[in-house]
């Protein structure tokens, strides 16, 4: 007999779903109040720089200080007790959100995004100068942020940026790269912050291998030793147990090899230092063939974060001991096949290629870090297809078995999703729906033909 999954078991109830279903919408009614009061923050911010600005304009000798902005600035802080620097850069930050991308500016006052996804859309769309330019940027990515989370919007909205850009990235990143360097915050009760700016394939790498480290710290922490005679050495010598969490052993790892070379002082001396050599840091990276040949220069995409320069995508795929090549429907950028030159599980390849994250909606947890999901389960039937399996990070996999929430392929990697008040969520794969808003940034729809009434003469 089929074993029923908790989640068949596990309904609400007609007056729990209206209940469940009211505050979902009242939440969704507050957020969007809470959106339209954000832009009214923007716009008495945006006209307190404006103010400032005017007040500068009029000096005979203008401070390079820009005193009068801080000094409204300062009256608005200690107004609202807030830092003197923070209102300065909210300020600034306005009058950028309503001078340059009032589209975005719009989409905030009706409560169509959040102020999150409206600092994306700036901070990506800044780099471009042209007032047609961003006009087109703010065109192809508004509609992408508004259907998903603030940080899943970024990669879409950096890949859109990147087709409308000017000046190409392998330019860009050369001055970017220039600007490399650590420097250290100060926090407060005796703990500082130390910040690292490098290319980003370096940067997530080491993040990874850090977390990977941590990772096997505590599993070595919470397996039980045993001595030479066999017994269990916790019965021989308590010793107290390691209670530090994830973040905090990550924390203490990286302190560690910066000073001393070594994850942790026990882990090297119990081990020779070669307990974690096998660790590895993993990246996912896509690579254009014409990029990677060296005919073009486009810029690699590292999955879940951003483009990289074609240099350091050549580096890294140059040492890479398997390539997994992928070839794209033209038309559509869904992924057609995947072929190795080294032989894997090839359903795998294709998921991880497809999937690049949890495909829960709004989880950016990495293929690594996630479990192959049958759709429908394979317990009643369901196929081990690439149209019935999907990544789920564990907490979601948990969730998705255990829980309301409802699942079903729609086909070329859509997945729909039900919550448990019945609201239908759409996602689609993250690689199509970065090509499909770049080819949008590249071939725009030509502007409409001005009215009768509006003609010129």
């Amino acid at each position: 007999m089929a074993r029923q999954s908790f989640g068949d078991r596990w309904e609400l109830d007609p007056a729990q779903r209206d209940a469940a279903c009211a505050i979902v919408e009242g939440v969704i009614s507050v957020e969007r109040m809470i959106a339209g009061l954000e832009a009214i923050k923007a716009s008495l911010l945006g006209s307190a720089q404006a103010l400032a600005l005017e007040v500068m304009a009029e000096m005979d000798a203008p401070s390079r200080y820009q005193l009068p902005i801080r000094a409204i600035a300062a009256d608005i802080a200690t107004a609202t007790h807030v830092s003197e620097g923070t209102v300065r850069s909210r300020m600034d930050e306005s009058a950028v959100l309503i001078e340059k991308f009032p589209a975005t500016y719009t989409a905030l006052c009706d409560g169509v995004i959040t102020r999150a996804h409206a600092a994306v859309v700036v901070a990506e769309g800044i780099r471009l100068t042209g007032v047609a330019d961003r006009r087109r940027y703010e065109t192809v990515v508004l509609p992408r942020a508004a259907e998903t989370t603030s940080a899943l919007s970024r990669p879409i909205a950096q890949a859109v940026a990147e087709r409308i850009e000017p000046t190409s990235f392998v330019e860009r990143h050369r001055a970017a790269r220039a600007q490399r360097s650590t420097w250290v915050d100060e926090l407060g009760d005796g703990m500082s912050e130390l910040h690292l700016v490098a290319e980003s394939a370096l940067v997530h790498g080491a993040q990874d291998r850090i977390s990977q480290m941590a990772a096997s710290i505590q599993r070595a922490a919470r397996s039980p030793q045993v001595s030479a005679f066999g017994s269990l050495v916790d019965e021989l010598e308590p010793e107290p147990k390691d209670e530090r969490t994830l973040a905090q052993i990550r924390a203490d790892v990286a302190t560690d090899l910066l000073l001393t070379g070594h994850p942790t002082a026990e882990v090297s001396d119990a081990t020779g230092g070669n307990a974690l050599a096998s660790i590895k840091a993993t990246v996912q990276i896509t690579i254009p063939a014409d990029t990677i040949t060296g005919i073009g220069d486009d810029a690699a995409f590292l999955a879940g974060h951003g483009p990289i320069s074609a240099d350091v995508a050549r580096r890294l795929a140059g040492g890479a001991h398997t390539w997994t090549r992928l070839f794209i429907e033209p038309d559509t950028g869904c992924l057609a096949v995947a072929d190795a030159y080294t032989p894997t599980a090839a359903q795998k390849r294709f998921l991880v290629a497809r999937d690049e994250h949890c495909r829960f909606p709004g989880c950016r947890q990495p293929i690594r870090r996630c479990d192959v999901d049958h759709t429908i389960p394979y317990s009643d039937g369901g196929p081990t297809s690439v149209e019935n399996t999907s990544h789920l990070c564990r907490a979601h996999h948990v969730l998705k078995h255990n829980s309301a929430w409802r699942f079903r392929h729609l086909g070329g990697g859509v997945i729909e999703a039900t919550t448990p008040t019945g609201r239908v969520i759409t996602d689609h794969p993250a690689s199509v729906v970065r090509f499909v808003a770049e080819l949008e940034a590249a071939d725009p729809d030509p502007p409409p033909e001005p009215a009768a009434d509006d003609a010129p003469f």
